[in-house]
């Protein structure tokens, strides 16, 4: 297939697979990738001893590397990653597929050659989610597409899908990107949306092995709460602010005498104090951003004061049409928090996350075995 393709005529395609104790049907599947001259990278990611017989197995010409132990598999593909990038200079397209037997080699092959096709974009083999797809799968799809079109202003179809392809222009911007475990995969979407990255979807066969896909290690509780960590954090630090710009707010109203000029100063100078803090605890613990202070401050200040005049002038009209003060501070906040979510993540914190959790060379990996 790929001798149809634009690339130079020693250029492959890299097939990454991680892995984390599976079922003897990763031993075929490899095995089906390598007869279809795909160079093939297996991620062990601490299964333990009693796989030994499952990478025993595996066709010689495999790069088989492992973790000591489980760290994820965000850390699996950046493992893999990092191995193509310093050993194999001459994969052009990069494919990564789960271990599970969910996706289908002709499924695989239409990814890669989108990914071909179209070079600096990253091509999602994405399932439609029809007929009898366990419960936890299309709930947990649904509610990550919807919070991924919220955050990155970007519809995809399945958030989930471990079948991806993009080419080598692509791998050091997903290399570096944050996460370790399940929540790599929703950030690395996260960061093409934000980045402008062409994201494109080619509809697969959606495959279970059993009604409760039982050979899935999404863990639904513990790997959400990690994919909607950077919603969690942003929530957060806009509670904390809100309670700081709230209590103050009250405060000063009980202070100063009534009125509404007196309301709309008491708004002014609480917002100041919780804007201070916001402003800090987003750029150190929600986006991470990287960039200095006198870059990413002026913007942040531009936006606070926008969001100010918008919440005065929202206050001014919902406690002039009889609004009590106090409930119509929480309305305010609650029409301007997605807002300012959508500017933050956009246009103020752009700077690339770098990627946390250290080394994924092959001697941190652990052994690894290459062809001869």
């Amino acid at each position: 297939m790929e001798d149809n393709l634009p690339a130079s005529l020693n250029r492959y395609s890299a097939v990454v697979i991680p892995a984390y104790e599976p079922s003897p049907c990763l031993i075929q599947l490899v095995q089906s990738l390598i007869n279809a001259d795909y160079k093939v990278i297996v991620v062990d990611d601490g299964s333990g001893d009693s796989f030994c017989h499952i990478w025993d197995l595996l066709d010689p010409r495999t790069v088989l590397m492992h973790h000591t132990h489980n760290e994820g598999k965000g850390a699996a593909l950046k493992t893999a990653f990092k191995y193509i990038s310093d050993w194999m200079p001459d994969a052009g397209c990069i494919i990564t597929m789960d271990a599970d037997g969910q996706h289908l080699i002709d499924d695989m092959e239409h990814v890669a050659q989108c990914a071909w096709l179209n070079p600096g974009s990253l091509v999602l083999g994405s399932r439609s989610f029809d007929g009898e797809v366990p419960i936890r799968s299309r709930l947990g799809n649904t509610i990550t597409r919807w919070v991924f079109s919220v955050t990155a202003r970007t519809k995809v179809q399945d958030t989930q899908t471990g079948l991806r392809a993009f080419d080598r222009s692509l791998l050091g911007f997903i290399l570096e990107t944050d996460g370790e475990r399940y929540e790599y995969e929703m950030n690395v979407l996260l960061r093409c949306g934000r980045s402008g990255i062409p994201i494109i979807e080619i509809p697969i066969t959606t495959v279970y092995l059993d009604s409760q896909n039982s050979s899935s290690h999404f863990n639904g509780l513990r790997d959400s709460i990690r994919i909607y960590s950077r919603i969690f954090k942003f929530a957060s630090a806009s509670l904390i602010s809100f309670c700081a710009d709230y209590l103050l707010f009250l405060l000063l109203t009980a202070v100063f005498p009534a009125g509404a000029v007196f309301v709309i100063v008491s708004n002014v100078i609480a917002r100041i104090g919780s804007a201070s803090l916001n402003y800090t605890l987003n750029a150190r613990s929600v986006f991470h951003d990287r960039a200095p202070a006198v870059t990413t401050l002026p913007k942040y200040a531009a936006l606070a004061v926008l969001i100010l005049l918008a919440n005065s002038l929202l206050l001014a009209l919902f406690t002039g049409a009889g609004i009590p003060s106090p409930a119509s501070k929480l309305l305010c906040e609650l029409i301007l928090f997605v807002l300012s979510y959508f500017v933050q993540s956009r246009l103020i914190f752009t700077r690339p996350m770098s990627a946390k959790g250290g080394d994924t060379d092959a001697a941190h990996a652990g052994t690894h075995r290459t062809a001869a």
